[in-house]
């Protein structure tokens, strides 16, 4: 593979375009990758950033959905127990605590979520 610029041998590419670059060509840019210009390091900075935004967002989302999980697992054990004094159908009962049951386990898959992303960082 041939330079971009000068027609030499490559001995890198440029880690955002793609390019091929020779010994004159090569910067190194943000954590030691190769890339030809300072355009390429800034837009390959503004992604990381990026990537870093969106990487808290998720862990953000999931710390809410096991919260609201676990909410709603309360409030549906609250209504069982409800429709067990105050309404005794069995079928209501059941419905309630069976739901109850699934938001708790969906709290607890979502609080695994969090902690695996958040251990990753």
């Amino acid at each position: 593979m041939k330079c971009a610029v000068h027609k030499a041998e490559a001995i890198a590419v440029c880690i955002y375009c793609g390019r091929a670059l020779c010994a004159e060509c090569v910067q190194p840019g943000a954590a030691q990758r190769m890339v030809c210009s300072e355009n390429c390091a800034a837009a390959l900075t503004r992604a990381d950033q990026a990537m870093a935004a969106i990487l808290r967002k998720i862990l953000q989302s999931a710390r809410a959905s096991a919260f609201y999980s676990y909410l709603c697992g309360g409030l549906s054990a609250g209504g069982a127990a409800g429709a067990w004094f105050y309404l005794p159908v069995p079928f209501l009962v059941w419905f309630c605590a069976g739901c109850s049951l699934v938001f708790i386990a969906s709290g607890i898959w979502f609080g695994r979520i969090a902690r695996n992303q958040d251990s990753a960082r």
